[in-house]
């Protein structure tokens, strides 16, 4: 059974309580007439419940010892007392009591006040059990944790929102959310906007947009994702406040980007060797086979005898010189290491003139700044290769291909006038269309690459790179 302090004055009366409580077997662990002998009580007696009277002897009341017994020990205090004035009872509320027995009362009534103190005390400390357990796990998650109200002022938020915000909860508590949360759109550049507004202007109603950054003055911003909203309803079934959780993306954004940049220099190290590979095998065919062919042609005006035969055998090898030119330059213009990238884009448009192929202009416009080589062959080859997908694949009967000056660097600009490109999902355009290796080239060149539907409804590839 339960364990009972008596504070109490008068002796008789807590001898009576003693004797009822103990009839009905709980345990007294003392009795004391004073307010300051409880308090000295209560560390080594440690009851569950006290039975206080407020007017006891010394300088302290039974108002004052409760309130001590409530703040240091969390225990249920039962008030019995002759005294039920206004002003005492405003004095009694103060210190929470988990009851009020005006004297004289009849025994029935102590055990129905104790009894339900009891069960009240019990379900008070599981519910703060609960509460700590749950407050313990909040604030032990790394995930940022912010709750408001429905004015979206902060009534909560967790240690890891305050080391992320370096604003002491303390002073974070009843201020608004936008006070608190300064966020900045990396993608647009907007600031600063709202955590819930960015929400709803994306339709994304549960969590925020993407490419979030917390704006902090004493230090860089830093990258946030991983976001949810989840409402807080009372029990008319209202919104009473939100709870906004979000986590520093600040390391997962630096494995994607290192991962990404090994990646860019597997793509690199690969085009680079295929670009090796095509000026050995075009240097072969042009000093090797080349040379050979031109031998066997001089060597074949001795052994001939007829003109006509020597006419025809000479055209078939003269065919062949030319063949073997056209590859080695396909595979590596030599053009390439000896004139601008507007040269070289206009002899390779030049080079579709011929009867029944597609028309193939070249444009240009403004002060184009010089690229290195590397980036002269990459362009290079993506207009060869979108010339050709435009021929192969779109059935186009014109394409435009366009440098022009940028402020910061040229775009190159693609279109055809074919059955255009259908709408996918990146990586499937990518692949369905035969764009992977353009794609690439773009990537290492640290460029953007637009595909889209143009006017004629074919197709344009728009290729932006910095003057490098």
């Amino acid at each position: 059974m339960a364990k009972i302090l008596i504070v109490e004055d008068s002796y008789i009366v807590a001898l009576h309580l003693q004797t009822t409580l103990e009839n009905q077997h709980y345990e007294v662990v003392g009795k004391c007439s004073s307010g300051e002998e409880a308090i000295e009580l209560m560390k080594t007696a440690l009851p569950d419940l006290v039975l206080m009277d407020i007017m006891l002897n010394g300088q302290m009341d039974g108002v004052e010892a409760a309130s001590i017994i409530r703040r240091d020990y969390h225990l249920p205090v039962i008030y019995i007392t002759a005294l039920s004035d206004k002003d005492t009872i405003e004095r009694v509320k103060i210190t929470e009591p988990f009851g009020y027995l005006t004297k004289p009362f009849q025994d029935h009534e102590i055990f129905t006040v104790l009894n339900i103190a009891l069960y009240k005390h019990s379900i008070e400390r599981k519910l703060k059990a609960s509460e700590a357990k749950y407050l313990s796990t909040i604030n032990s998650m790394r995930d940022v944790v912010i709750v408001v109200d429905a004015a979206c002022n902060i009534t909560y938020m967790n240690p890891t929102a305050e080391a992320l915000t370096r604003i002491p909860i303390s002073r974070a508590i009843g201020k608004p959310l936008s006070d608190i949360l300064i966020l900045k759109d990396e993608n647009t550049g907007q600031f600063p906007i709202s955590a819930l507004q960015c929400s709803i202007f994306e339709n994304r109603w549960n969590t925020m947009t993407e490419n979030i950054s917390l704006v902090r003055t004493d230090g860089p911003n830093i990258p946030i994702g991983e976001s949810s909203f989840s409402l807080m309803l009372n029990e008319q079934s209202e919104v009473s406040g939100l709870v906004l959780m979000f986590r520093d993306i600040s390391e997962k954004k630096e494995y994607k980007n290192k991962i990404r940049q090994l990646e860019k220099q597997k793509i690199t190290f690969l085009i680079e060797g295929q670009e090796k590979e095509r000026s050995r095998i075009a240097k072969d065919l042009h000093d090797g086979l080349g040379q050979l062919l031109n031998a066997i042609k001089m060597n074949a005006s001795v052994i001939v005898n007829s003109n006509d035969e020597g006419k025809s055998l000479y055209n078939l090898i003269d065919e062949a010189i030319q063949e073997c030119v056209r590859i080695s330059d396909n595979l590596m213009p030599s053009k390439l290491k000896d004139f601008d990238l507007a040269t070289c884009l206009r002899s390779l448009c030049g080079q579709f003139k011929v009867k029944n192929a597609p028309t193939v202009h070249f444009e240009t416009s403004g002060i184009l700044p010089e690229v290195n080589q590397l980036t002269k062959i990459n362009l290079y080859r993506i207009a060869q290769e979108a010339i050709n997908n435009g021929i192969k694949h779109a059935n186009a009967k014109s394409i435009t291909v366009s440098l022009n000056e940028m402020v910061e660097g040229l775009q190159l600009t693609i279109t055809d006038d074919g059955i255009g490109i259908s709408s996918l999902p990146e990586m499937d355009l990518y692949k369905k269309n035969g764009l992977v290796n353009i794609k690439d080239r773009v990537e290492i060149m640290g460029g953007n690459l637009k595909i889209m539907n143009s006017e004629s409804n074919g197709t344009s590839l728009v290729i932006e790179i910095s003057g490098k």
